[in-house]
């Protein structure tokens, strides 16, 4: 479905990314995990163009891409295949809840009103949030508006969504109903690329782990072999830190 490689970003004389490489397949969950600052939100955002590559290529259900010179036309077709989720919801403060769903459609995509306020209905209700649809984004907790924005990508009927860090800019309380309509769209099928610092996620519900250090690709493969049987020194530190994480909140919560 997507196919990325020798993905590459300098920002100046820093290379953020140093010859990444994705694979999508339809119905894949993939986690990109990694430090701070390893490149893994600068993944997302060069294969959805919000930033411009430096290097590398991209293969969207069989077409080619030189992601470093790629059209606004092409940009525009492939954008259309897409969603993206930002960590702060970016939804548009003086719209409810219902327009904020439906604009994209009637704007980017044309479609009639009507056409749109329907679909914009039954995605939020599919996110649980159909009784807030004449509310403000400022009416509504951290959680709501981030489900909301869920509920916008799903609109245009994506191939793909891409989620950067969906759940950090929330309270801890809040996360899990983030994470719920995340695990119930994976269970529906939903393919997505998904930056994350929830490792309860990413070990339950992905198929797939991209684990990133310093812009380098340092393990990827099948989520469970990457928990249970790492293959890198660094991965398995990586994996022994959070099951260290894990276990000391998990005793803290029994006290």
């Amino acid at each position: 479905m997507i196919d990325v490689k020798g993905l590459r970003k300098s920002f100046g004389d820093n290379e953020v990314l140093k010859g990444v490489d994705l694979s999508v397949e339809k119905g894949d969950v993939i986690v990109i995990l990694g430090p701070s600052g390893s490149g893994k939100t600068t993944i997302l955002r060069c294969i959805n163009f919000l930033e411009k590559a430096s290097e590398g290529t991209m293969t969207f259900d069989g077409e080619t891409f030189d992601l470093s010179s790629i059209s606004r036309k092409d940009i525009h077709r492939l954008r259309m295949k897409t969603a993206f989720v930002f960590q702060n919801y970016n939804l548009f403060a003086n719209m409810t809840v219902l327009k904020n769903v439906e604009i994209g459609l009637t704007a980017a995509r044309g479609i009639a009103k009507a056409d749109a306020e329907a679909t914009a209905l039954r995605m939020l209700e599919r996110v649980g949030l159909q009784d807030k649809k004449d509310a403000y984004p400022s009416q509504l907790s951290g959680g709501q508006q981030q489900r909301v924005a869920i509920a916008r990508a799903l609109a245009s009927n994506p191939e793909v969504i891409y989620f950067d860090e969906p759940t950090s800019a929330l309270d801890p309380e809040l996360i899990g109903e983030v994470l719920a309509v995340m695990r119930d769209l994976a269970a529906d099928g939903m393919t997505m690329v998904v930056v994350t610092h929830e490792m309860n996620f990413a070990r339950n519900i992905s198929n797939k782990v991209l684990f990133l250090e310093d812009g380098v690709v340092v393990e990827s493969g099948d989520t469970k072999e990457f928990f249970e049987n790492p293959k890198t020194e660094r991965a398995r530190a990586f994996v022994r830190m959070i099951t260290t994480d894990r276990t000391l909140a998990d005793n803290e919560e029994n006290k």
